[in-house]
């Protein structure tokens, strides 16, 4: 869940676009592979390091997923138009 510096480097400094495309990839292969999923999944997968089941991990990152989409709407109505 950390990046490197190789990582930081190379998600700094792009275009709009970038950004957009990649969360667009993200949540296109979300949906894919939680189709694969069914209840039993979702309500396991706790480990020694969270006291989540899958369904709570999975809870928390859609809602980084709608901040981050927001922050990006945000800004994107407010940078100068090309």
């Amino acid at each position: 869940m950390e990046l490197g510096p190789d990582a930081q480097v190379k998600i700094k400094g792009n275009p709009l676009a970038y950004y957009v495309e990649a969360m667009d990839e993200a949540r296109a292969t979300t949906k894919k592979e939680m189709k694969k999923r069914n209840d039993s999944w979702l309500l396991s997968g706790e480990t020694k390091e969270w006291d989540w089941n899958n369904y709570c991990k999975w809870f928390h990152v859609a809602e980084h997923f709608a901040n981050h989409r927001g922050q990006m709407t945000w800004y994107k109505k407010r940078l100068p138009k090309k």
